[in-house]
């Protein structure tokens, strides 16, 4: 008897006059609140934040997701533990009309955070903006390039320098009930995109297909972007787990992961499910997809606020067992036998089986859930069927 919650949202993602669903003044405006006052239990006077989801996290603005790592244009934020934050953004008009809880006169051009000349352009600026505290101030940095440790240390050669994105995963690790409902309607969008793929799981339609039904669908629903290239594997792909998806023509019988996440208002889904292609599954199969389901139900009955992933890795003999999720696709703190912080309500994970779990001669699976930590246990909001089990 499962010893976890299951719950499911109870409201589409549209805004409505007739009820409040996500309010996103009272979002944004914790989510500051939370981050100045990490800052204020770190002592640091401003952060320079570069990542894109600290960005999003403290001012709302709506990021580019770009495929590879880019600093500097999507956008950098520099927080000021008291008084207006400055945004350097591409796009700057646009940005500074559709923005009003922040301040037009504090939007500037981007800069290129790992080229020096921008750095150097960036330093000036905000010493323009903020002007002499920012001298002998204590700053945290989220996310350092090669140009930002030479030409910061230069500029500001008498402030001390810190670990911005300590404080800003204190800041992050306890989701609010706003970030929660994000949350959980990003799942319901995944939800949707999986039951199209699965709708299309027929022998001869290749992996590659089964991503664009399943983002096609994400798209209609609103979804920002997505949790990752979306892994789709089939057959030999199975096993050893190949995490991403090809133009392999999946063949009936065959073993088929899929793991997909949809981004709504920048939080994160990200469950999957392991199916059999075009008939019931073999009895090995069977075997393994079970054994699948009964390891995934040990973990979410084992997880519990009050103690740590590493005491939980320990009870279950693994070396790890999923790891967070939220503004950031993949995000700290995780659940594996390294990590000896406190599981505590308000935290939100991606709940996984071991990887690689199978059998060379048949394939292998994976399965993933999603969930919310409670005063009690673990509320399991991934609510999609397993397959070959009586679950």
């Amino acid at each position: 008897m499962a010893n976890f919650t299951s719950s499911r949202i109870g409201f589409g993602p549209m805004q409505v006059d007739w009820e409040i669903r996500v309010d996103f003044g009272k979002l944004r405006a914790e989510r500051l609140q939370r981050s100045r006052q990490a800052m204020g239990k770190a002592g640091i006077d401003y952060m320079v934040l570069v990542r894109a989801e600290n960005a999003r996290y403290t001012t709302g603005i709506k990021r580019l997701y770009w495929p590879t790592v880019r600093l500097g244009g999507g956008p950098v934020i520099v927080l000021p533990r008291d008084g207006e934050p400055a945004v350097f953004i591409t796009d700057v008009d646009f940005a500074a009309s559709v923005l009003p809880w922040l301040r037009k006169d504090m939007f500037r051009d981007a800069c290129e955070m790992d080229w020096e000349v921008d750095v150097a352009r960036f330093s000036q600026v905000i010493k323009e903006l903020f002007g002499s505290r920012l001298e002998t101030a204590t700053i945290g940095v989220d996310l350092w390039s090669p140009a930002m440790n030479t030409v910061l240390h230069e500029a500001f050669s008498k402030a001390r320098f810190v670990d911005g994105q300590k404080a800003m995963i204190e800041a992050r690790m306890m989701k609010t009930a706003e970030e929660i409902a994000c949350m959980k309607m990003g799942y319901a969008i995944s939800e949707a995109g999986m039951a199209a793929a699965v709708a299309a799981l027929t022998p001869g339609v290749r992996e590659c297909e089964l991503v664009g039904v399943c983002f096609n669908k994400f798209w209609q629903l609103g979804s920002e972007t997505t949790q990752c290239s979306q892994v789709v594997n089939s057959g030999p792909g199975t096993y050893p787990y190949r995490r991403f998806h090809s133009d392999r023509i999946i063949q009936w019988g065959d073993f088929v992961n899929m793991d997909f996440g949809a981004c709504f208002s920048g939080y994160f889904g990200d469950f999957c499910r392991a199916f059999v292609c075009g008939d019931k599954p073999s009895p090995k199969q069977k075997e393994i997809l079970k054994k699948a389901y009964d390891l995934q139900m040990e973990a979410l009955n084992a997880l519990r606020p009050g103690v740590s992933p590493s005491q939980i890795n320990r009870e279950l003999g693994r070396k790890s067992f999923g790891h967070g999720i939220g503004i950031a696709a993949f995000e700290v703190p995780h659940l594996r036998h390294t990590d000896e912080y406190i599981i505590q309500p308000g935290m939100t994970f991606s709940v996984t089986t071991p990887v690689p779990l199978g059998d060379p001669s048949v394939g292998g699976v994976h399965l993933e859930d999603e969930v919310v930590m409670t005063e009690t246990g673990c509320d399991v909001y991934s609510t999609f069927p397993y397959t070959g089990v009586n679950a």
